[in-house]
């Protein structure tokens, strides 16, 4: 039976709050006033608006600012680079002429010991000689 009363009394507690059955009011939107307001001229020099220069105060703590390159300084950039890249490709082609030096000195040399290396005749008789003086040696004699 409690809970009846409580039923009851919500539902009388909800049709007397809304005895009018409205919503509740929405504010009105606020509509600019442009055609009451003068608009400003801007045909004359005079009309340029002034230019108020802000200081910003330093703040402690801060991060230092970027540095800005001007189009002098991002040009000056431009040429160095230019100058470095020119000096690396001379660098490497002076690189690449004594790598090539080096092989065709190195190619002159080994044709020379090829050449030097080829037995003469007098030395195949010297071998010949040498071989019959010393002998087998005697790891290869046979034991008997």
């Amino acid at each position: 039976m409690d809970s009846f009363w409580v039923i009851v009394l919500f539902i009388l507690f909800a049709v007397l709050s809304d005895r009018t059955g409205k919503k509740k009011p929405v504010p009105k939107r606020r509509v600019p006033d442009w055609g009451r307001r003068p608009l400003p001229d801007i045909t004359g020099p005079e009309s340029e608006p002034e230019q108020i220069k802000l200081e910003i105060p330093e703040l402690r703590g801060a991060p230092p600012l970027p540095e800005i390159n001007t189009s002098v300084q991002v040009q000056a950039e431009d040429e160095i680079a230019a100058q470095q890249a020119r000096y690396q490709e001379m660098l490497r082609q002076k690189r690449k002429r004594e790598q090539q030096a080096a092989r065709e000195t190195e190619a002159k040399a080994a044709a020379q010991r090829h050449v030097e290396s080829t037995p003469s005749l007098n030395d195949m008789q010297q071998a010949v000689v040498w071989a019959e003086i010393l002998g087998k040696p005697r790891a290869l004699q046979r034991r008997r």
